[in-house]
């Protein structure tokens, strides 16, 4: 599978996601920031939808009440993923927030946060500037880069732009990313993991 198909089920998670949103799934006052026009699904793919969300916010939940305000969070293919939005609403503090894509991706979501002042407001609520690329947003904690996972060179010079710290807790999400990518890099990019990060969990949701 090439690389277009998999960036299309961005859109596609991202409409399910909201879909369900809008019939009470769960509360995401963001998503509609990302995501326009919907089309109704099946009861089935709503009811999934809210268990993937939800298991995935509990590991997190359990990892930084763990971790306390040191926890990082590094979100593999995160899409326009909320997450961030919601925690800053619950009043969690971590020292960072990290989300990675394909640069077209991030490209997209970049464009849809500068153009929303609610957006740009709840990232930048704190002393320090907005740095902004064509693919790449840093403001205070939170970051969103372009990189390929499967190019490690590329992903750890983001990382440092992204002012991870190898040292501190850090928790990796991976929602139905690896299995788009092939098993050999899979295991070169989970060596790396190990290698570079002191403290780790990895959480990966796999659609099957």
């Amino acid at each position: 599978m090439g690389d277009e198909p998999v960036m299309a089920t961005n859109d596609d998670a991202s409409e399910c996601k909201r879909g369900a949103v809008q019939l009470g799934y769960w509360s995401d006052d963001y998503i509609s920031y990302f995501v326009k026009h919907v089309e109704r699904r099946a009861p089935e793919i709503n009811r999934g939808y809210y268990a993937r969300v939800k298991g995935i916010e509990n590991f997190i939940q359990k990892f930084i009440n763990k971790a306390g305000s040191s926890a990082q969070l590094i979100n593999f293919g995160s899409g326009f993923d909320t997450l961030y939005w919601k925690l800053k609403d619950e009043g969690v503090q971590i020292s960072n927030y990290v989300e990675i894509d394909f640069p077209s991706v991030t490209a997209k979501k970049c464009y849809l946060i500068k153009r929303s002042k609610h957006l740009l407001q709840r990232i930048h609520d704190q002393d320090g500037e907005v740095k902004l690329s064509s693919t790449d947003l840093h403001a205070g904690n939170y970051h969103c880069i372009g990189a390929d996972l499967r190019n490690l060179s590329q992903l750890e010079e983001k990382l440092h732009q992204a002012e991870v710290n190898f040292n501190r807790p850090t928790l990796f999400i991976a929602e139905c990313v690896l299995v788009y990518v092939e098993n050999e890099c899979v295991n070169r990019i989970l060596s790396w993991i190990s290698s570079k990060f002191k403290s780790g969990l990895f959480v990966n949701y796999l659609n099957v």
